[in-house]
């Protein structure tokens, strides 16, 4: 399990060939600001957490140098699909990559299917959107993208699946910072 996803964050790397990499985990990336850092996060389910019907994906803030490309790799354990609806339906598609794709399961791709859609991780403010694919049953899938962090400031991101509670799906965990929405700091 461990050399797939090695195998993944490789593959991502290679499409976004950089001078320097420092792998992350959150914090700031790199005190002398390399062209590059990876932020690694995990996407878990609520019975996983303990909390059932509140998806989580850990390592929710972080902040990155203005310039820097940023790979962000999730692994998600989620198998439940969450459709999406009305004005997000836009959010299927691969958005604000530097190359118009992701990795997601060992494939290059620039949408996944809306109904094969688990999660998004969308940071409007810098125009970055990932689709989520729902990970097999009992297992996990790794979803890369890499986007240039080319704005100052603090962005928040949010999961524009209905994968929280309520009768729209949009309460719980998809209102609630650091569960299903977070930032990105983007510093000098």
């Amino acid at each position: 399990m461990k050399h797939a996803v090695t195998k993944i964050a490789a593959l991502a790397l290679a499409v976004a060939p950089v001078a320097a990499t420092t792998v992350t985990g959150g914090g700031v990336a790199g005190a002398a600001a390399p062209n590059h850092v990876v932020e690694h996060m995990r996407l878990i389910t609520g019975k996983m957490d303990g909390k059932p019907g509140w998806p989580k994906i850990t390592n929710s803030s972080w902040t990155v140098h203005k310039g820097q490309t940023v790979t962000v790799q999730i692994v998600s354990f989620d198998d439940g699909t969450a459709p999406l609806m009305g004005q997000y339906m836009k959010y299927d598609k691969v958005m604000g990559t530097v190359n118009g794709k992701e990795v997601a399961g060992g494939k290059m791709v620039n949408n996944v299917s809306d109904i094969n859609i688990a999660h998004t991780f969308t940071v409007t403010g810098l125009g970055f959107n990932m689709p989520i694919p729902v990970a097999p049953t009992g297992g996990h899938i790794v979803v890369t993208a890499s986007f240039k962090a080319n704005k100052l400031g603090t962005f928040t991101w949010n999961c524009y699946a209905p994968c929280g509670s309520g009768t729209n799906g949009m309460t719980g965990a998809m209102s609630t910072m650091s569960w299903m929405t977070g930032k990105v700091h983007v510093v000098k």
